[in-house]
């Protein structure tokens, strides 16, 4: 009976002990068993964004409270911008009277031509005149002359009587003789007067040379005043939630000090991969997102970066406080934009049964190497660059059925979360919506949205090679400037056009066509841009922007050398005001030697497209100049100044063509997007540091 007494005491006494055990044994099975997911633990990437005065300046308003939600591009915080609105006024003052004083220099200069071509018609009509009177009194000299010698010969007139006749007519004679050329002069001086006059009406000479230049120095102060007054509005780059306030109005700003914090996740996962689940993750891995503690249909989406190697994983990842875990970090782009709390938690599973984003089509192997031997194109420098593999955008069957989708170039658009494609045809061939003025949207992920971003303002777009955004909201896309293979060129190949948003798409408010404007050019003016022979083989496929001006990059041609051509713009919105390339300052910036490797043999390569990078460095992207066939490279300019560039090769594309590059939505890594003809387009993320 004690023993039993014992017993049932110390079961009781056990009772509570077993049951914590079995509760932690039960939270722990339910913590590390598989449910929908694979039990690996992801969160939102919280991105803080500062918003801080570039320059001191009075804080005029605080726009938001903490909590609020903004969208991109709402403007937060307004700083005082009096003195830039006077500086600006000035400015606008000083362009006003410049402008001013060309058409009255030009009506001065015309006053003087006019004058000048009075006088030397007055002066031509006299010189007529006399020597209309010359060749009278010469016929009527001659008849004299031919009287008095029969008079002579008849013995009714002495010889004496022809010495005054021989000396008039010589006169005459001389008279005759010396009024063509001094008509002939002055017939000449009245056409150079004229021609002047035509070429003061077209273009800027060296009268109003010293008025333009102080024109062009005017608009550009008022462009970079334009851009500092866009600067004293503060606005959000990216979605999300304020989470802090700095400042209030009436405070002084300190150029750096955050004025506003706001705190977004901008689509993007970043997942803790164990390191058992790690070994075999790689970019473009299809995945399933669940918000943690719920199932239902997941979330998709693909991995866009993969840490280069097994370390601790971030506390908040490990299974307890006390242990730690290590595997490998991935962040993870959704198909869809989805709106996500900073922070929030999910759970992922990588999806074995969707394919992962497809490698792009490698170049064919050598003749005689089988295909799993043939080398791979490893850059000469550069190691960092040549580790990424191309992967194939996904490019919905219901866009295709609309439009042709032919890339061409990149635009970031962060603010967004997507990136704005060019292609270089749009609409299908042959049919009533060919050049229909379409972009397209991309996420960071290679998910081409299914709806074409739409472009107002412009009936078509056709063969657009390049996108690059300016100042501000600005956006720039620019035609090849070339002939179709028929033979033609017409007006909206030539197109060089700016763009503003408008809702989500695009309206077009300025355009100009450059081809045009050059063909009106001087040989001089052309032989000076590395176009000897006009325009006929110019092919422009690059296009960027660095401080106020457009770096276009030539396709072609190439100059004697083989080298290829940089022009620079020096004031774009003067060239859409003007219509005018002396007033906008296009010169030729620079050279470079870009050669791209075709079956195995160097070829003379082009330029396909520019990108300027953080560093103040230069990316250039070549595929062959005038040959046939798919090849590429890619190509970085540590210092990129006037004269002759001197390119370092980073990686080579063999049986790929890198049409358009651009710095990329993931931080420190730049994109490149290759066409493919009718095949599926891909691309390309590499860091561009290093």
């Amino acid at each position: 009976m004690n023993l039993s007494a014992r017993t049932r005491a110390a079961l009781s006494s056990a009772v509570p002990a077993l049951t914590m055990l079995g509760t932690l044994g039960l939270a722990a099975w339910l913590h590390f068993s598989a449910g929908p997911s694979d039990g690996i633990l992801a969160f939102a990437q919280a991105d803080i964004e500062a918003l801080a005065a570039i320059e001191v300046a009075r804080v005029s308003a605080i726009e938001v409270d903490v909590g609020d939600e903004v969208a991109p591009g709402q403007v937060l915080v307004a700083l005082d911008s009096g003195a830039i609105d006077a500086e600006l006024a000035v400015a606008r003052a000083e362009e006003a009277r410049l402008k001013a004083m060309i058409p009255a220099e030009h009506a001065r200069l015309e006053q003087e031509i006019d004058s000048s071509v009075e006088g030397l018609e007055l002066e031509l009509a006299r010189e007529l005149e006399e020597q209309r009177r010359a060749s009278a009194e010469g016929e009527v000299l001659a008849s004299e002359i031919s009287r008095v010698k029969r008079l002579i010969e008849d013995r009714q007139a002495s010889i004496d009587a022809m010495g005054s006749l021989d000396v008039q007519r010589a006169g005459v004679q001389a008279v005759a003789s010396e009024k063509p050329r001094t008509i002939q002069l002055l017939r000449a001086q009245i056409a150079a007067a004229e021609e002047r006059r035509k070429k003061l009406r077209e273009q800027a000479g060296p009268e109003t040379a010293q008025i333009e230049a102080d024109l062009a120095v005017a608009r550009r102060d008022i462009e970079q005043l334009e851009v500092r007054r866009a600067q004293h509005a503060l606005r959000a780059a990216h979605g999300g939630r304020v989470a802090a306030i700095r400042k209030r109005p009436g405070d002084i700003a300190v150029a750096g000090d955050p004025i506003v914090e706001v705190v977004s996740s901008r689509g993007r996962i970043v997942a803790c991969v164990p390191e058992r689940s790690a070994l075999e993750l790689r970019a473009g891995d299809a995945v399933k997102v669940w918000p943690r503690g719920q199932s239902g249909a997941p979330l998709t989406g693909r991995t866009v970066t993969v840490g280069p190697l097994v370390a601790e994983l971030p506390t908040r990842c490990w299974p307890a406080l006390n242990m730690p875990a290590w595997g490998r970090e991935a962040t993870i782009a959704l198909d869809q934009p989805v709106e996500l709390l900073a922070g929030q938690a999910f759970e992922i599973a990588f999806d074995r049964s969707a394919p992962a984003a497809l490698p792009a089509p490698a170049a064919p192997a050598p003749q005689g190497v089988p295909a799993a031997s043939a080398p791979a194109s490893a850059p000469a420098a550069a190691p960092r660059a040549g580790a990424g593999e191309a992967l194939r955008m996904a490019v919905p069957a219901a866009l295709r059925q609309r439009t042709r989708f032919e890339p061409s170039g990149v635009l970031p658009r962060p603010g967004e979360a997507r990136y704005i494609v060019v292609s270089d045809d749009t609409g299908q061939k042959d049919a009533d919506d060919e050049g229909v003025p379409w972009l397209f949207a991309m996420s960071a992920a290679g998910a081409v949205d299914p709806e074409p971003v739409p472009v107002t303002g412009v009936a078509e777009l056709a063969d657009i090679e390049s996108i690059a955004a300016g100042d501000g909201d600005d956006v720039y896309l620019l035609s090849s400037q070339g002939y179709s293979a028929k033979g033609k060129r017409k007006k909206a190949r030539a197109a060089l056009l700016r763009l503003r948003p408008e809702g989500r798409g695009f309206r077009a408010d300025a355009s100009v066509h450059l081809a045009e404007l050059l063909d009106a050019a001087s040989p001089a003016v052309l032989a000076g841009l590395g176009l000897p022979a006009g325009t006929r083989p110019l092919e422009i496929e690059g296009m960027a922007y660095r401080d106020g001006a457009l770096y276009f990059g030539l396709k072609a041609p190439l100059d004697a050398q083989g080298n290829a051509l940089v022009w620079k713009l020096d004031a774009p919105r003067a060239l859409f005001e003007s219509k005018r390339l002396d007033v906008a300052g296009l010169e030729l910036w620079a050279r470079a030697r870009l050669d791209v490797e075709l079956d195995g043999a160097p070829a003379p390569g082009g330029i396909s497209d520019l990108c300027f990078l953080p560093d103040g460095s230069l990316a250039i992207a070549s595929t062959p100049s005038t040959a046939d066939g798919a090849a590429g490279a890619l190509f970085h300019v540590l210092r990129p100044e006037a004269g002759v560039l001197s390119p370092r090769l980073l990686r080579r594309f063999p049986g790929q063509k890198p049409e358009g590059i651009s710095l990329s939505l993931s931080p420190g890594n730049m994109i490149v997007v290759f066409d493919a003809g009718a095949d599926a387009p891909s691309f390309l993320e590499l860091p561009w540091q290093g």
